[in-house]
């Protein structure tokens, strides 16, 4: 089975055209760039290089993947809209969490703490478990404050962080401890890891068609959520 793959939930723009037998990938393609263009530029691109690395067509593809956030509004909205064009003559498509496919990029076994700059303190995240080479969700995506999850972490002991919030909430977080970071290559979003996830989904009959295919968003845009605290102050007057 041939997989394409996405994700522009970041800063990171990245696409992986991955052949899936046997329950593993056999072999794949995998491009990311992080350049400061914006996804609408970079996207359609990198679907090209990557497809033509393994000599294949979007025609060629048997699955669609996107990573659907949480994350970026605009970057989100971008890769889901792209899956759900590739995808509209009925073939299968799989919605992917930003935070599991971070998670999937952490191969050590132990807890895996995914987390992405939501502003204002708060980050989106969730808690994954690795055993026996098993990724196992802990908790449901989330957007939580560094306070809050910080106390998370002292408790569990160790975790292992990535994703391109790992750094930020380490400055704010320094002296927990008990918190691993990542390795430069863990830190940011990888399209590979979003067809693993894919395939995953594939097997147990997960899978969604365009049409049904939506973002993921925790929070509601800053821009609306500016508005209507403006509002409620206007009230309160």
């Amino acid at each position: 089975m041939l997989i394409l793959a996405i994700d522009t939930s970041a800063v990171t723009a990245t696409a992986a055209a991955a052949i899936y037998e046997g329950g593993e990938i056999k072999k794949y393609a995998l491009t990311t760039i992080h350049s400061g263009l914006t996804h609408s530029e970079t996207l359609f691109p990198l679907i090209d290089d990557v497809l033509k690395g393994l000599g294949k067509t979007v025609g060629d593809v048997q699955l669609f993947a996107v990573s659907a956030g949480p994350g970026s509004f605009t970057g989100v909205r971008i890769g889901v809209s792209a899956v759900k064009g590739l995808a509209f003559d009925g073939r299968p498509a799989a919605s992917v969490s930003a935070l599991e496919a971070l998670a999937e990029n952490i191969g050590a076994e132990g807890v895996i703490c995914p987390l992405m700059d939501a502003r204002r303190g708060v980050f989106y995240n969730a808690l994954f478990r690795r055993e026996g080479g098993v990724l196992t969700r802990l908790t449901e995506d989330r957007a939580i404050s560094a306070e809050e999850l910080s106390g998370e972490i002292e408790k569990i002991g160790k975790v292992y962080l990535c994703g391109d919030g790992a750094a930020l909430y380490q400055s704010l977080h320094s002296g927990a401890g008990v918190a691993v970071p990542p390795a430069l290559c863990e830190r940011y979003q990888n399209a590979l890891s979003v067809a693993v996830c894919a395939a995953r989904q594939w097997e147990k009959g997960q899978t969604v068609d365009a049409q049904t295919l939506a973002p993921i968003y925790l929070r509601k845009p800053q821009a609306e959520r500016e508005r209507e605290e403006r509002l409620k102050k206007e009230n309160e007057k």
